[in-house]
This record gives C-alpha cells, sequence and structure tokens, in this order.
C-alpha cells in the first residue's frame, strides 16, 4: 500500500513539474509548444558577461577577453585566490534569484554563452577523445539548469567561446586567430566531443529548448578559409546533438556576425531548424527584416533575432522593434541581462573604489595594488555583481514588448540616489550635436536640469540635447538634480561653450552636373574629402583602398561625386552591406536626433546596382545615379532630390552629412572607410553624423 502511494504521489509530482517547464520545437515557420502545439514567441535576455567576459562590459578596452581576465588577475591575486575570485563572481553573477525574477518579467528563454574552455580547458587536451572537462565548473551549469528546470525557464545553450575560436575577435576569446577553421583537425573534434557532452548531460532536463552552434562565425574574410566549412560542421554537430536529443531546436547562425546565410544554403539538413540573425540597433522593420524573411519562407523554418539590444536610453527603439518582431512571427532574445555602470540592459553593476583603481592600473593609468589590495577589492567586486546590489532599470525591462517588471520592482527597497558621474565642461561647434549626461543610480529616477541656477523647462531626463534649445540657452553653466522618493542628489556644474562653425561648406552651383559618372568642370569648385578614417576591418594601404568625395547642391538637388580606388571589385555576397559600394548619411534638417525619424537616411548605393535605397530610414526614392569602373575602382555621381529627404534647400542651413566606403576583397566586408565617423556607428543614430552647411 505504501508502495502504492508512494507511486501515486510521484506522478503527481511528475504531471506538475511538467506543466511549469517550456520544452519547444519547431513546426514550419513556427516554434511550437511540443505537449500543446500552440505557436510561442521566444522572449528571452542573454547572460553574456557571465562565463565569458568582454571588456566593455567590465567598463575597459585594453583588456577585452576571458583569456587576458584571466592572466590578469592572476598576476595580481595568484592562482589560488585568482581561482576564488572567478568563484565569487560565477556564483554571484546569475543566480536562482535572477532565473526566477526574470521569469516573472514573462522572459521565457534564457540564452547562455557557453566559454568552452572554462569546461573543457585550453591546455593539455590530448589528440583525440577523450577530453579533459572541468567537472567542477560544469556544476554552475548543473546548478543553472535545475533552477531553470524549477522555474519553467527555457535554456538555450550558445558555443559564444568555441575550442580554437570560430572568429578571431575578443567575443569568441580567440588567441587572434579563428583556429575552428585553420586547425580543423585539432578543434572540430573537441567541438563535436563538447556538444555531445553537454547535450547528454542534460538529456533528462525538459527546460532545454535548443542549442545555438556557434555565435557569430567568421569565415569568408579569412585568406584561405572555406565558407562551406560552416555547413559542414553544423551538419556534424546536428547529428550528433541528435543522437540524444531528437526534438530540441538547433539554432543556426550565418557568417559575417550572423548576418549572411547564404554559405549555409540549403538549410534543408534538419526537421527542426531556426535561423538566428544578430544585428544591431534592432531590427525594427519589415524592410530590415527582408533578407532573411525571403530564407524563411523559401526553406519554411523560423526566424529568431539571437542577439541585439546596445541602446542607451530612452528605450523607444527596443519597444519598437519587439512589437514589430511579435507581429511578424520572430522571437527575440536581449543582449544581455547584466553590465557594469550601463543602462542597456535590466541590472548596472556598481564599480566599487578599489575596482576602478584595478582597472586604472590594467589600463596603465595607476600604481599596481599590492596583493592583499587586489584580493579585497576584487572579492567585494565580485560580491557586488549579485543583483541585490546592483541598480534595476524596470524602464528598460518595459520597452521589451510585453514584458512586466512591476511585480519585482515592488519588492525593491529604494535607494538614496548617488551621483556616478557628472558632465564635465565642454566646447561645441555650431552645427553639431551638443549634448551632456549625468549618470546616477537608485532608480527609478526623475531629473531636472538648470542653466546658471536657473529650471530648464521640460529638460527633465539624464542627458540634456543642448543643440536642442534656444540659440541663446545653450552656452552657460549647467547641472542636473537626481531625485526618487527617498532623497535627492545633485551633479558639478559643467560651463558650456559654443564656437562659431568651421566645417565643411556645401557650394551652391547655378549650373547642375550632368549625372553621367564623369568629373566635368562643374565639380572643380567643390573640395574634395578624402575618407580617412578606418572603421571596421583593416584596409591595407592606398592601393587597398581610398576615396574622396565632394558636394554641390542648388534648389532641385544635393550632388554627390565619389571618387574610389579600390584594387579589387567584389559584390559576391548576399548581404548588401558586405559588398564594395557606399553609405551616404543624410539628416535633412540636421537634428541630430538619436534615432532615424521622416528625415534622416543611410542611403546605400551597391557596387554594379544601378540604385540607390534607403537601407534605414524613411521611404526614399527618385535618386538619379550613374556609376563609371575604371582600372584601380569605381566612380559615382547621384543627384537626390530635397523632396525625397524630406527638406528644402535654405542658404545656410546645416545638413546632417557623412559618407563611408565598403570594401569586398573575399566574399564580405573585409574592410570600411569614413569622412566622419572614427568609429562604424552612423548606422545607429543620426547624432553621430558629421556636420555640412550648404552656402550660396
Amino acid at each position: 500500500m505504501n508502495m502504492i502511494k508512494w507511486f501515486l504521489t510521484i506522478c503527481i509530482l511528475l504531471i506538475l513539474g511538467s506543466s511549469l517547464h517550456a520544452y519547444y520545437t519547431t513546426d514550419g515557420q513556427n516554434i511550437i509548444d511540443i505537449e500543446t502545439g500552440e505557436i510561442v514567441q521566444l522572449r528571452g535576455i542573454g547572460l553574456g558577461g557571465w562565463l565569458l567576459p568582454e571588456g566593455y562590459m567590465w567598463g575597459i578596452r585594453k583588456l577585452d577577453r576571458p583569456r587576458q581576465f584571466e592572466a590578469a588577475i592572476e598576476d595580481l591575486l595568484g592562482t589560488k585566490n585568482a581561482q576564488k575570485f572567478w568563484d565569487l563572481y560565477y556564483s554571484n553573477f546569475v543566480t536562482r534569484e535572477d532565473v526566477e525574477i526574470m521569469k516573472s518579467f514573462g522572459v521565457n528563454t534564457l540564452r547562455v554563452p557557453l566559454l568552452a574552455s572554462m569546461i573543457q580547458p585550453r591546455d593539455g587536451q590530448p589528440f583525440q577523445a577523450p577530453y579533459l572537462y572541468n567537472e567542477k565548473n560544469f556544476q554552475y551549469l548543473d546548478d543553472f539548469v535545475e533552477w531553470c528546470e524549477n522555474a519553467g525557464m527555457g535554456v538555450i545553450w550558445d558555443l559564444h567561446g568555441a575550442p580554437g575560436g570560430q572568429n578571431a575577435e575578443n567575443i569568441s576569446d580567440s588567441d587572434g586567430e579563428a583556429r575552428l577553421w585553420t586547425e580543423k583537425s585539432t578543434y572540430w573534434p573537441q567541438t563535436i566531443d563538447l556538444w555531445d557532452t553537454i547535450t547528454r548531460r542534460y538529456a533528462d532536463k525538459s527546460c532545454i529548448v535548443g542549442y545555438d552552434l556557434l555565435n557569430e562565425p567568421l569565415l569568408a574574410r579569412y585568406d584561405g578559409v572555406d565558407p562551406g566549412l560552416l555547413r559542414e560542421l553544423y551538419v556534424r554537430l546536428t547529428q550528433v546533438i541528435r543522437a540524444t536529443d531528437s526534438d530540441g531546436i538547433i539554432f543556426i547562425e550565418g557568417d559575417d556576425w550572423a548576418q549572411d546565410f547564404s554559405a549555409l544554403e540549403p538549410m534543408d539538413w534538419d526537421p527542426h531548424l531556426v535561423m538566428a540573425f544578430h544585428s544591431y540597433p534592432p531590427t525594427n522593420s519589415a524592410r530590415g527584416l527582408q533578407r532573411w524573411d525571403k530564407l524563411r519562407i523559401k526553406y519554411d523554418i523560423p526566424l529568431w533575432h539571437g542577439e541585439t539590444g546596445e541602446q542607451d536610453p530612452p528605450w523607444e527603439l527596443y519597444k519598437k522593434s519587439t512589437q514589430f518582431l511579435e507581429e511578424a512571427n520572430v522571437g527575440w532574445n536581449w543582449w544581455t541581462h547584466k553590465k557594469f555602470e550601463l543602462n542597456r540592459q535590466p541590472w548596472s553593476i556598481r564599480k566599487t573604489e578599489g575596482f576602478k583603481k584595478i582597472l586604472a592600473y590594467w589600463n596603465g593609468q595607476g600604481p599596481r595594488p599590492r596583493k592583499w589590495q587586489a584580493k579585497r577589492w576584487l572579492f567585494k567586486q565580485a560580491r557586488m555583481t549579485n543583483s541585490k546590489a546592483c541598480d534595476f532599470l524596470p524602464g528598460m525591462v518595459e520597452s521589451l514588448h510585453p514584458l512586466d517588471p512591476q511585480t519585482y520592482a515592488r519588492t525593491l527597497k529604494l535607494r538614496k540616489p548617488t551621483i556616478l558621474q557628472s558632465p564635465a565642461d565642454k566646447i561645441f561647434m555650431t552645427g553639431y550635436p551638443g549634448i551632456i549626461r549625468v549618470k546616477a543610480s537608485g532608480y527609478p529616477l526623475q531629473y531636472q536640469w538648470y542653466r546658471n541656477g536657473k529650471i530648464l523647462p521640460n529638460a527633465t531626463g539624464f542627458e540634456l540635447y543642448l543643440h536642442d534649445l534656444p540659440f541663446d540657452l545653450r552656452t552657460g553653466n549647467f547641472h542636473a538634480k537626481v531625485w526618487n522618493t527617498v532623497g535627492r542628489a545633485q551633479s558639478q556644474t559643467s560651463q558650456i561653450q559654443w564656437e562659431d562653425f568651421e566645417g565643411y561648406q556645401i557650394k551652391f552651383s547655378a549650373k547642375p552636373p550632368e549625372i553621367d559618372g564623369a568629373y566635368d568642370d562643374v565639380w572643380e569648385s567643390s573640395d574634395q574629402l578624402a575618407l580617412n578614417h578606418r572603421i571596421s576591418g583593416s584596409v591595407e594601404g592606398e592601393v587597398d583602398l581610398t576615396a574622396w568625395f565632394s558636394t554641390l547642391w542648388d534648389w532641385e538637388n544635393l550632388y554627390f561625386y565619389i571618387e574610389i580606388h579600390d584594387d579589387s571589385l567584389s559584390a559576391t555576397s548576399s548581404v548588401d552591406h558586405l559588398n564594395d559600394g557606399i553609405e551616404i548619411y543624410l539628416d535633412a534638417d540636421n537634428s541630430k536626433s538619436k534615432f532615424y525619424g521622416e528625415d534622416e537616411f543611410q542611403l546605400r548605393f551597391v557596387l554594379d546596382g544601378g540604385e540607390v535605397y534607403a537601407d534605414i530610414g524613411a521611404h526614399f526614392e527618385g535618386a538619379t545615379v550613374e556609376q563609371v569602373r575604371h582600372p584601380d575602382g569605381y566612380d559615382v555621381e547621384i543627384a537626390i532630390p530635397w523632396d525625397s529627404l524630406g527638406g528644402i534647400a535654405i542658404a545656410n542651413h546645416y545638413l546632417g552629412l557623412d559618407v563611408h566606403v565598403n570594401d569586398n576583397d573575399s566574399n564580405t566586408r573585409n574592410g570600411k572607410i569614413s569622412w566622419f565617423t572614427r568609429r562604424d556607428n552612423a548606422y545607429q543614430s543620426p547624432s553621430n553624423f558629421g556636420t555640412a552647411k550648404l552656402v550660396e
């Protein structure tokens, strides 16, 4: 009788337990609940920075990957204390409470970026299986899976740092070479065995949703690497996973930062594949989704916006994107749940004063701490990564439609505001953006800016866009007051001055240039502006890539003449921005706004494409373009009607402007140069554009 009761009790527990779990699979273009068959939208958050910390997340660029952090911390603490630090860090950065809290928001999946070397050590591996594994570090994954199993949270494993490195970048913890591709015989067996080990270890856990096989692989850009290796490896990894898990989702990322899926075609080797594309800023329109949507339809498989985010507040773009993705039947996963003193994610980790001193030492800007100091400071910072010690940003979570953080937010004790960073004294140039910021802890917060001690009406955000103020209010002494219901704080005062515009002037042309791709006499009056900034990839000298442009205007059109010197012309990629081509950034009213609106554009011309179109921004049409190839490159001449830009031609008017040129030398974009920006960030916000002035 007791055995019968025991058996019935176990059956009831199993039934109740299974009702908690979110175990999904695919059916055509849908992700579905495997038990009910109902369509599910994956709404997830990535746990970046936990098992694979990146430099920008910690607030440093000089060190930017795990192997560098490991060496630097061991150098300060010694081997034994370094291990204790990492134990504290891993145990606090993600906790059972974090899983339960995110579940309460409405999150149904967590993407876990795995660092292979954490569980499959880099050194001492034999030439063939059985490979060595770190059982102690596996315990962090064991605990995490148990938390998710109990909370009904789905788990997506993401091989973020593969054995040898699936790219040569910091995000894969590479040593500077993508050895997964260049040393296939060594690192493929390790990668296959790693996925087999993970799949088998958690085979009985129903919370495992699927397997993101490789994060942002890069192949085509490396000489001698066959992009076809990506599909070959994916097929082999899928086979080994399927030996254990027949229904779990196989998430596949394309080449070139999960953008180009052409090397994976045909995407037909498994019935439960999902295309996992990445883009920054978040994809938020049918036009932005189109290149992947075509493949979704072609292969009848689901899409997943597997990584995106990294936008500062206000977070309107997050809301726009998640609402659009829900309508488009595309799941999403935001990057990431926690970083140091950034406000792009749910939790912001406070840096301790001791940790700041260590960062200064690593940056070469401060003295080396003594061992006992480093231990105390690093151990304290590791404990401060616990969400209980972090600042929570409910507004960011609310921007991810339809997540709701209020149940959790109501349980938090408000903290008195603390100013983390005051605005600095600055001199801005007329026509360029003037932005000052105050960074504070103690969310939720209210802000009010003051000029010369008096309130600035409607200046109630953490940022103040000075260029939006009336001209007579742009100079002076500015400070911000920050408060919540338990206290207030005030920033230091920032002295702001403006100087006259001394930038590029676009000259009026009484005679319009003939749009034929030839540099005729009309252009002689125009300045030639060189694109001197390498902002992406590499440029191997002047023969590889150089460019200049000129502009003119009249009452009908804005004109561009662009001359590109490129020793290898190519438009072989299926993704336009990875081909040889031009990007023109225009802000018709020079508002330098945070987001693209009705009169801000990223206009694109692809080599031999024959048209100019808006890749980002409002609807655009009507440009006239002519391209001429020459022995060492190509020339492009363009006329853009003012009507197409939503603006009008006015003398002495400022125009937001930048020009970029992409260089495809090996089936992908190998380099990119610009006129104004020093980073490849113009596509993120018009506030990053340069400025030109129309003169008559």
